[in-house]
């Protein structure tokens, strides 16, 4: 089972992953999930742990161009399939989605195998 933290800044996510590794949990089984794949690289860079690639949606997302950029990009439904892989039960899918749509960064932290 995956537990899930949303926070608003870096600061916040410092605070949860540190909870996190004091808690036991490896540093290879804490994710970091963003709107924004470059904050949650950077985040997850800081602290060596794991940054999931998450769809991103601009402006510019429209057209002929911007359709086969995005079709090298992570979906959806690709970010459920992470989710769901790293032990995130169905019913908190929708509210995480929410979360990033809200600009939120979301710390998961699993443990394999349970």
């Amino acid at each position: 089972m995956a537990i899930i933290k949303s926070v608003e800044n870096g600061v916040q996510a410092k605070s949860v992953i540190e909870s996190f590794i004091t808690e036991g949990y490896d540093r290879d089984h804490i994710h970091v999930f963003a709107n924004s794949n470059k904050r949650a690289e950077d985040i997850a860079d800081f602290f060596n742990v794991d940054a999931s690639k998450t769809p991103e949606t601009t402006e510019d997302d429209k057209g002929f161009l911007a359709s086969i950029k995005n079709f090298f990009q992570s979906t959806p439904e690709d970010l459920h399939h992470q989710l769901a892989d790293i032990g995130v039960g169905e019913s908190e899918h929708a509210s995480a989605k929410n979360d990033l749509d809200a600009g939120k960064v979301l710390i998961v932290a699993h443990h394999p195998g349970k």
